[in-house]
């Protein structure tokens, strides 16, 4: 049966210019990957041109009551991108709502003891915050609607004394270059409300759960990533899977990967999968492992897609809310049987 070492995670991801690669269970206290030697190369190159090279992803993945969705940050320094869609899972309605930053600092804070990422925009102001030491997580989101889609507010707190981390750090896909992954799930107490002219929808407040994923890559001109990620109770038990591929993979992915299942308090490491839509991203997605872990299929029921063109970028975005059917096993051995758990595929392709 499949199985990967797993340690508590080092003070720095990187040593005298190293990445240490494997995978942890437990949190840094940063998610940074600056400072590795040559990543491109032989030549050495000065820091300060290496570093603009790293990217930042943030992926907020959540449910409560009749709804899903997902947050989504991404930070190329020069420009930042914030979305966020969510659909009623017994209407199948999407509401998406995105906006653009300009140049900045810092969008995806790389603090993971404490740390907020802000879009400050009027009109699609986000907020996503976490505090370990008082094991507080935290998302507010206040969307201004148009013509086409009505004004959102939501606001969810997570309190949790035992927070799932688990933290990949990974070849991208030579050992010259890395990817670094965090992911931590936690349980969510919150409402949403939606407001257009003079009709309101308020859902009452109600538990549900959330993971959150941070990665920071080594990013080259032409990129790929897809993940698929879904939460619901099966057999009395919390489940939680997240599976991922990349074009910066590494060479060896069944031996460092990001992908990972929690089944209430227990994590367990998942093998490399490899996934398939033979008749295009709309249709039935097939996703499976070589050690038998892992044998899903996803079937779509909404696609929100994204197609941006400028002078220094350009991208395709799916974010696709649909139900899984399958088969998951753990650690143990334990069969896990997975039918119609909602969930949400994100496939992108960015060119700079």
């Amino acid at each position: 049966m499949y199985c990967r070492k797993v340690s508590a995670p080092p003070k720095k991801l990187i040593k005298n210019g190293r990445p240490l690669f494997g995978t942890y269970i437990g949190v840094p206290s940063h998610l940074d990957i600056k400072g590795v030697k040559t990543p491109f190369g032989v030549i050495p190159l000065p820091p300060i041109l290496t570093n603009i090279a790293i990217r930042s992803q943030l992926i907020l993945d959540f449910t409560a009551g009749d709804y899903i969705g997902q947050v989504a940050l991404f930070d190329s320094k020069i420009f930042g991108y914030v979305e966020v869609i969510y659909w009623n899972k017994k209407t199948n309605i999407k509401y998406a709502y995105r906006t653009f930053t300009g140049p900045r600092k810092r969008l995806i804070p790389n603090n993971l003891i404490k740390g907020i990422a802000v879009s400050f925009k009027k009109s699609r102001y986000l907020r996503i915050s976490w505090d370990r030491a008082k094991n507080r997580f935290s998302i507010l989101f206040n969307l201004k609607g148009d013509v086409l889609r009505p004004t959102t507010k939501a606001r969810f707190s997570g309190i949790t004394e035992k927070p799932n981390d688990y933290i990949s750090v990974m070849p991208a896909p030579t050992s010259r270059r890395c990817s670094a992954t965090w992911l931590c799930n936690f349980p969510i107490h919150g409402s949403i409300s939606t407001i257009k002219g003079s009709e309101s929808n308020y859902m009452e407040p109600t538990d549900g759960s959330a993971i959150l994923s941070i990665n920071r890559s080594y990013y080259k001109l032409h990129a790929k990533f897809n993940s698929l990620t879904a939460t619901g109770n099966v057999d009395g038990h919390k489940i939680i899977f997240w599976l991922a591929t990349s074009s910066f993979d590494a060479n060896d992915t069944n031996a460092c990967n990001s992908n990972a299942l929690f089944v209430d308090n227990e994590i367990t490491p998942l093998p490399q999968v490899f996934v398939t839509h033979a008749f295009g991203v709309n249709k039935t997605w097939n996703i499976q492992d070589t050690e038998n872990m892992v044998d899903l299929t996803f079937t779509p029921v909404s696609d929100n897609l994204r197609k941006m063109n400028t002078l220094v970028f350009r991208t395709v975005y799916h974010t696709i809310f649909g139900t899984f059917d399958g088969t998951l096993l753990d650690k143990n051995g334990e069969s896990i049987p997975v039918r119609g758990l909602h969930g949400i595929v994100q496939s992108t392709m960015l060119r700079l």
